[in-house]
């Protein structure tokens, strides 16, 4: 059997629409999704490992079963890191990823890492799931320093959908990403970071990719 799950985006959580969309339409067509909370309550505290603790506690729920991933933005970035280190990850599906997440937040920082001029202990961030702004630790960064260092190169199926007017990660993240990995294939749509202008499409779109890996 095949065990899926949802992996939400930073500074969101399993109630986002597009993680309530997945859910009704896979619920619909009885196939289990489980929609774990990446963030664990503690928003100020988050980091990576935390979160792919999260989720292999959640595949810890389903000895001896195969996964398929569906992640969107930071969401894929941890999908596409959790393959690497699961075997029992058969296919990945993923949203906008956030690859190169530490590159990306250096970027907003002029380069800088946390003990620099550049970037304050605690960062404001605007949390959808919350409607408020935030603060996160920039511990995130020192953690994340470690998965920046870990490869990417297993070529397992994986389907990319990506916003050509995406201004959050940018598209050519998700190119380069496909253009390495035989086995991946990509669509680009006419959409922003969220994609929820194509939402009924792209869920059609995963569980069509399921399907024709025989998951489904």
């Amino acid at each position: 059997m095949t065990q899926f799950i949802y992996l939400h985006g930073f500074a969101s959580g399993p109630g986002s629409k597009k993680a309530t969309a997945f859910k009704k339409r896979f619920d619909s067509n009885s196939i289990s999704l489980e929609v774990p909370d990446l963030e664990g309550g503690d928003f100020q505290r988050l980091s990576l490992t935390k979160q792919l603790k999260t989720i292999d506690d959640c595949m810890g729920q389903y000895p001896g079963e195969r996964f398929g991933l569906i992640g969107s933005s930071m969401g894929g970035y941890l999908a596409a890191l959790k393959a690497q280190t699961r075997e029992e990850v058969a296919a990945i599906y993923l949203m906008a990823p956030g690859f190169n997440f530490l590159k990306r937040w250096g970027d907003r920082f002029q380069g800088h890492l946390k003990g620099s001029k550049g970037i304050p202990d605690l960062i404001p961030v605007y949390h959808y799931r919350y409607n408020k702004e935030m603060h996160l630790s920039a511990d995130i960064f020192c953690d994340a320093e470690k998965w920046a260092c870990l490869d990417l190169d297993r070529d397992l199926p994986t389907r990319i959908v990506h916003g050509i007017h995406d201004d959050t990660v940018d598209i050519l993240e998700s190119r380069n990403f496909a253009r390495a990995h035989p086995k991946c294939q990509m669509e680009e749509l006419d959409s922003d970071h969220q994609l929820l202008s194509h939402i009924d499409w792209i869920i059609e779109d995963a569980l069509k990719f399921f399907r024709n890996e025989k998951l489904i």
